[in-house]
């Protein structure tokens, strides 16, 4: 009798724990977001909405180098703020290389994160990505040590 893959050779069943994410998820550079959090607006970091709307388009990433296929109506309604608001901030993060512009549909503008920051491909796929696009700037990023930095 062939055995599952969740029995032990004896047969008995294997324990299970579930996953512990909901739906996809995304490998983020740790240094590059804690560098973009840190960084105050007045040093050139962004805006706690700025951020926001990164972070936004993280988390709503659906899958390895492809874009948010979500309407600015639909993300100004869901962040709490308003289209022009939200296409100032997109303007500001595409200028920063931190979103891309990745396809358009009518007059509707789709973007995607840079794989710098987040990417849901293998280590290989997220290098050959990472050969395409220029890296974004981050103020406060150091190449040295980020964690557990006594200075």
């Amino acid at each position: 009798m062939p055995r599952s893959a969740h029995q032990r050779h004896d047969g008995r069943g294997e324990p299970q724990t579930r996953f512990g994410y909901i739906d996809s998820y995304s490998t983020v550079d740790n240094a590059r977001l804690e560098a973009l959090a840190a960084v105050p607006k007045k040093d050139g970091g962004l805006t706690d909405r700025e951020f926001r709307i990164l972070q936004w388009f993280v988390g709503a990433t659906p899958g390895y180098d492809q874009p948010v296929m979500k309407t600015t109506a639909y993300i100004a309604h869901r962040n709490g703020m308003t289209g022009d608001a939200l296409g100032r901030i997109i303007r500001t993060l595409v200028k920063r290389r931190l979103l891309f512009f990745a396809e358009e549909f009518g007059r509707q503008k789709f973007y995607k994160v840079t794989p710098y920051l987040a990417s849901q491909g293998s280590s290989a796929e997220q290098r050959e990505a990472i050969r395409a696009y220029n890296p974004p700037d981050i103020p406060g990023l150091t190449n040295g040590p980020v964690r557990g930095d006594k200075s």
